[in-house]
């Protein structure tokens, strides 16, 4: 059995399309549409332009584009998103950016929660 999640590596650059019932780490550029059953993950240097469809997101780099369907979502310090983020929970560090409109499902309220980043760790398990 493989690894349960893909990489894009930090000097890769990718355009198209991208699917799959396991996770993804973002590292370097990806231009298109992700839908994932599992986490999408955009590191610090990572960069998405297009659209993201998937339960779970974490985002310490840069999104442009929507959001349009999510339960999870974490925005860490320093992530910024420009776009619209449709997500049942989001969470936001101090010093993230979020630039679009925002659409809570109201299933844990109606505001983003705050948190002030603290991991170290990875939570992908490679």
């Amino acid at each position: 059995m493989g690894p349960k999640s893909s990489i894009i590596a930090s000097d890769a650059r990718f355009k198209g399309e991208i699917t799959g019932k396991d996770s993804i780490r973002i590292v370097g550029y990806f231009e298109g549409e992700i839908k994932i059953e599992g986490l999408v993950w955009i590191e610090k240097d990572g960069k998405i332009v297009g659209t993201i469809e998937a339960p779970y997101i974490i985002i310490e780099g840069e999104i442009e584009g929507d959001i349009i369907s999510a339960r999870h979502i974490e925005i860490r310090r320093k992530g910024k998103i420009t776009g619209n983020i449709k997500s049942d929970i989001i969470e936001m560090a101090e010093e993230s950016v979020v630039q679009g409109e925002i659409s809570m499902s109201g299933k844990s309220g109606d505001t983003p929660s705050t948190f002030v980043e603290k991991r170290q760790h990875n939570p992908i398990k490679e």
